[in-house]
């Protein structure tokens, strides 16, 4: 959904905000956020009654033509939709008063707020302005009129804020894994491709545009995503495919512990059939106490297309490049030798290789760990490197994120791309290559759409309906901050 304007005066019906943005946040996260960003901006804030309400302190006049002084204050206001979905609204309230205006007197103030298309006076607050009342004194001689309108900028910024950071990574190190019992499926769980016979136009159903100005011997993709879509994982299908019918050797890089690699192989080489299914999920990858994304429904869809390619005679592998033991730099220092030396043993294959975007990017460091050396940085002198990063239309995906305690809850996520990456939904896809590389590491777009969730592999119906949440508390880096990768 997107964004809409409301203003404390009604528009033509061409103007009036169509629908609400909804985060998928608790209400106390979403204002969190809220307060830090009114707070970077300079402003204080007053104590409210209301909890899901925020009003900040009125800010010193701005000085206009004539004898006229201009007040400025935020009030937000939040609705709870449900435990992990709300609604924030950000309004800029003026106040105009003269300057020999010295008499004491009651002033209401009131903003329309909107839901839907509908308008109603919703937020009405009197303030006392009273020479003894307890509201501050510096409005104890205003008089005028009060206006207040809804802060879209502002409003687009707390998306930003909330729904465009890095995907969250769990590693889970050398934790004891307790015996699982055999997984009871219903048949509705599992794919089927195994049951499709080849199709006579082949299998590749999708053509991605600029791809081919790509590939060539020796190529090394590098695709950033933001975890737990169905469309990046797809899209992704789309591009092996595509570079499998050069026929050059093609190796699709998923950011799966390297501990999985003997379950996929043996899936890669199987029928596909729901016990071989079975046998893939066995590993502890899918089955962690908590979700990130990387264990998707769409990850999973993923391996098996590659399955159905090699059937099909194409040359596809599939590498597991992930590590489950280390973290930071350390980690994308052993992703990038695992590539770096299969690029020595086979200067030929065409490398596509997937994972959240902070780890493709070219550039060092990141907002909370400066020292940060990613994968791509070590792998940019490659003769033949493209970095891309997903370019969507906002949506929403399954993912993990911090929650006011700390402690790493994982559900479903807002997503609304950066503007660097934002693109309108219903477009055909497309790589566009940019002039200048981006100041954030990468060096081209891979188009995907609208963005929706692919919930993790091994939850069953009941489960997908109700979005579980998963609590625990994350490795710390250095700062007592969790690590996000």
């Amino acid at each position: 959904m997107s964004v809409g304007c409301a203003h404390s005066q009604r528009g033509s019906d061409s103007e009036l905000p169509k629908y609400e943005h909804v985060f998928q946040k608790p209400l106390a996260e979403a204002l969190t956020v809220t307060r830090q960003l009114l707070e970077e901006k300079g402003y204080s804030f007053e104590e409210t009654e209301d909890p899901n309400q925020l009003v900040t302190t009125w800010k010193s006049p701005d000085k206009t033509q004539g004898r006229v002084d201009t007040y400025s204050r935020y009030l937000v206001t939040g609705i709870v939709l449900s435990p992990r979905q709300s609604v924030v609204r950000i309004f800029r309230m003026s106040h105009e008063t003269a300057t020999n205006d010295v008499e004491w007197r009651k002033h209401w103030w009131k903003v329309s707020a909107f839901w839907g298309e509908h308008y109603s006076d919703a937020f009405v607050k009197e303030v006392d302005l009273r020479p003894d009342s307890t509201s501050e004194k510096r409005l104890a001689m205003l008089r005028g009129v009060q206006h207040g309108t809804r802060d879209m900028d502002l409003e687009q910024a707390l998306t930003l804020r909330l729904e465009s950071a890095p995907s969250v990574e769990v590693i889970s190190g050398n934790i004891a894994e307790e015996k699982r019992p055999s997984a009871v499926r219903d048949s509705d769980f599992y794919l089927e491709g195994w049951k499709e016979e080849p199709s006579a136009e082949g299998p590749c159903t999708t053509t991605v545009k600029g791809l081919p100005e790509l590939l060539h011997p020796g190529l090394t993709l590098l695709i950033g995503e933001q975890l737990g879509s169905n469309e990046a994982p797809q899209m992704v299908g789309h591009v092996v495919c595509q570079a499998a019918q050069t026929g050059l050797a093609v190796v699709l890089g998923l950011s799966i512990p390297d501990t999985e690699q003997a379950r996929v192989d043996a899936y890669l080489a199987s029928p596909g059939a729901p016990a071989d299914q079975d046998a893939l999920l066995e590993g502890r990858f899918w089955s962690r106490p908590y979700q990130d994304g990387r264990s998707s429904r769409a990850i999973m869809e993923l391996i098996d297309r590659v399955r159905a390619l090699r059937t099909a005679g194409q040359r596809v592998s599939l590498v597991a490049y992930d590590t489950d033991v280390l973290r930071g730099s350390e980690r994308d220092a052993a992703q990038a030798k695992l590539w770096t030396e299969r690029r020595a043993a086979k200067p030929n294959e065409i490398h596509i290789v997937m994972a959240g975007n902070t780890h493709t990017r070219i550039e060092k460091g990141t907002e909370w760990d400066q020292g940060f050396t990613p994968m791509g940085h070590l792998m940019k002198d490659y003769p033949s490197l493209v970095v891309l990063e997903m370019s969507y239309a906002q949506g929403t995906r399954w993912g993990c994120d911090l929650n006011r305690d700390g402690k790493l809850a994982c559900g479903l996520v807002g997503a609304t791309p950066a503007p660097k990456v934002a693109a309108r939904e219903g477009l055909s896809p497309y790589i566009q290559r940019l002039d200048v590389p981006a100041s954030e590491g990468f060096q081209g777009l891979l188009y995907v759409g609208k963005i929706t969730p692919s919930l993790p592999a091994i939850l069953g119906p009941q489960e997908a309906s109700t979005g579980p949440s998963f609590n625990l508390t994350p490795q710390p880096r250095t700062g007592g901050t969790p690590r996000p990768f």
